[in-house]
């Protein structure tokens, strides 16, 4: 009995240190200068769906640099981080995500982050 406990405990503390890892990471590419980074930043952040991010990722929102990776090509830093945010809130926008900034969707989606940590 108390080796299944073990590894149990074992594999919660590799999960936990993975999942920090994974966090820190995030953070470090959506506060890098390289577009490429904060796309990727921006993408994981969605991925994980946690509102943890929002705050980087309306951070510097108008940033209309656009990616030459194969992965994310055509997106630029604003489109990612409004579709990330869609992502994190489960919530579009009012109006179409597209390639130009957009204050309407900016705004929805900081109302929606500033209602989250009340």
């Amino acid at each position: 009995m108390k080796s299944i406990y073990l590894i149990f405990t074992i594999i919660y503390i590799l999960v936990y240190a993975t999942s920090c890892q994974n966090k820190n990471e995030i953070f470090l590419l959506l506060n890098s200068h390289e577009k490429e980074d904060v796309i990727r930043g921006a993408y994981l952040a969605g991925e994980s769906g946690s509102e943890e991010f929002s705050s980087f990722l309306l951070k510097n929102v108008n940033d209309v640099r656009t990616s030459t990776n194969l992965k994310f090509k055509g997106y630029n830093i604003y489109q990612e981080k409004m579709i990330a945010l869609s992502k994190i809130y489960k919530q579009k926008p009012p109006i179409e995500i597209t390639d130009k900034p957009d204050s309407t969707i900016i705004k929805f989606y900081t109302e929606l982050s500033e209602t989250s940590k009340k």
